[in-house]
C-alpha cells in the first residue's frame, strides 16, 4: 500500500495496515536542522540537502528521508518560507549557509551574516548567539502598556481576501509535481489567514476581550471572512492534490487555555465554528490545527467546531495526559504527534526510558486507530542520536 493510499483510507476512518508516520509532514512535526543531520546518519541517507523550513530552524523532509524512514506525509510548502520546495525550479531558490559546524540550505531571499564574536544574524532581525542553535527574536522595548496605548479600530483592519495569483500557480505546479512524482500524502502548510489576532499587542487584546468583546468579534469576523475567501482559492489550486491543510493558533500555555476556556468560548468559538463549517463545505482537505499548550478544556469545543486533526499534542503541559486525551477524544479526533516531548525527556534521559515512554505513548494514542506518529513539535537540535534511534525503534515495534 502506498503512503497516499494509506493516508486516504486513514483520513476517511478506515483501518490501515500500520500507524501512519507523519514526521516532517507539517511545519510543527519535524526536527531542528541539526537533529535532521543526525537522522540522516541513522538512516544512512547521503542526500546533502538540509533546508530550513521556517524561523523555527526546522528541516524540510526530503523524499530521500521519507523513503528511508517509511514516512507517509510530505509538506507542500508554507507561507513562512519564501522559496518553493519542489519541482525542477526549486533548487535555484536556495543557497548554502555554513552554520553549527554543518552546511544547510536557506532561501535566497533570506540574508545571513556573522559577527566577529560568532553571532549569526538573520535578516538583521533575529540572532543566534555563539554556541546557540536557535535564532532569537528581539525583546519588545515596551512592556506593561496601558489599555489605551495600542487600541486599533476594527474599521482599520482589512485583511487581504486574495492570495496572489502567481503564488497560487506556483503552489499548484509544485503540488502537481509531488502528486505525479511521489506516492506520499501531500499536506499543505499554513497558507490561509487564521484567527491568531492580537491587534495592538497581546496585552491590549487580552484586556479588550473582556472590556470590548464586540470589537473583538468584528476583528475575528473579518479574519474569518479572509480565511474563507483564501481557502476557496487555495482549494481550486491544490485541493485536488492535497489531503491535509494546516492552520495554527497557540491557544494555550503549559497551565491551560491562556484566556481561560470560558472567555475563549465567548470570543473565539463562534468564529472557529464558522471557519471550520465553511472549510468542510469548500474542500476535502482535512482541518489540521497546530496548537501548543494545555487545551484539553476546549478540545471538545474544537471538535464540535469541525476539527479533524490536532497537533502537536504537548503531553508535558497540564491535563494533557495521553490516556485521558485518548479516552475523552480519541473516537472523534486524530492526534498528530505526542509520542516524544523533549521537555519530559532532556538529553540526559537514559535511552531505555525514552524507548519505553515513546512506546507507551504510541500504544495509547493508536488504540482504535486515529493516530499519526510524530514528536511533540519540532524536536531540538541537541536531541541525542540515541534518543532518535530509541524513538524510531519504539515506533517500529508498535506500528
Amino acid at each position: 500500500m502506498t503512503s497516499r493510499k494509506r493516508m486516504k483510507k486513514f483520513l476517511s476512518g478506515e483501518k490501515v495496515d500500520r500507524i501512519p508516520n507523519g514526521l516532517g509532514g507539517c511545519e510543527t512535526a519535524g526536527l531542528h536542522n541539526l537533529a535532521y543531520e543526525k537522522l540522516k546518519k541513522i538512516l544512512g541517507v547521503t542526500d546533502r540537502k538540509n533546508r530550513i523550513c521556517t524561523f523555527m530552524t526546522n528541516a524540510i523532509f526530503e523524499p530521500s528521508i521519507l523513503k528511508a524512514m517509511e514516512g507517509d506525509i510530505i509538506l507542500l510548502g508554507t507561507r513562512m518560507c519564501p522559496s518553493r520546495f519542489w519541482g525542477p525550479e526549486a533548487d535555484s531558490e536556495w543557497k548554502d549557509l555554513d552554520i553549527w559546524n554543518t552546511t544547510i540550505q536557506v532561501a535566497q531571499a533570506w540574508n545571513f551574516r556573522k559577527d566577529v564574536d560568532g553571532t549569526y544574524w538573520w535578516n538583521d532581525w533575529a540572532k543566534c548567539p555563539p554556541g546557540g542553535i536557535y535564532f532569537d527574536a528581539p525583546i519588545p522595548s515596551k512592556i506593561g502598556l496601558s489599555f489605551d496605548d495600542h487600541k486599533p479600530s476594527p474599521d482599520d483592519f482589512n485583511p487581504g481576501h486574495e492570495l496572489p495569483e502567481s503564488f497560487l500557480r506556483r503552489l499548484e505546479e509544485d503540488a502537481k509535481w509531488l502528486y505525479e512524482n511521489t506516492d506520499y500524502c501531500i499536506s499543505c502548510g499554513e497558507m490561509i489567514h487564521d484567527l491568531q489576532l492580537a491587534p495592538g499587542g497581546i496585552q491590549s487584546w487580552w484586556m479588550r476581550m473582556i472590556e470590548e468583546p464586540d470589537a473583538c468579534h468584528e476583528f475575528l469576523d473579518k479574519a474569518c471572512d479572509a480565511g474563507i475567501a483564501q481557502l476557496k482559492q487555495l482549494d481550486q489550486a491544490v485541493g485536488k492534490y492535497c489531503d491535509i491543510l494546516m492552520i495554527a493558533h497557540d491557544i494555550g500555555d503549559v497551565r491551560g487555555v491562556t484566556a481561560g476556556p470560558g472567555l475563549w468560548r465567548e470570543i473565539y468559538k463562534p468564529h472557529y465554528k464558522r471557519l471550520f463549517t465553511e472549510w468542510h463545505k469548500i474542500t476535502n482537505m482535512k482541518v489540521s490545527l497546530h496548537c501548543c499548550g494545555s487545551v484539553s478544556d476546549i478540545l471538545g469545543d474544537l471538535i464540535e467546531c469541525g476539527l479533524d486533526i490536532f497537533n502537536p499534542v504537548q503531553i508535558s503541559a497540564d491535563r494533557m495526559n495521553p490516556a485521558k486525551l485518548k479516552k475523552d477524544f480519541g473516537d472523534k479526533l486524530i492526534f498528530y504527534g505526542g509520542c516524544f516531548d523533549s521537555v519530559l525527556y532532556p538529553p540526559t534521559t537514559p535511552d531505555e526510558i525514552v524507548y519505553e515512554s515513546v512506546k507507551k505513548n504510541i500504544q495509547i494514542f493508536s488504540e482504535g486507530d486515529g493516530y499519526i506518529f510524530a514528536g511533540v513539535h519540532n524536536l531540538p537540535g541537541d536531541m541525542p542520536e540515541s534518543h532518535l534511534m530509541a524513538m524510531f525503534k519504539a515506533y517500529q515495534d508498535c506500528r
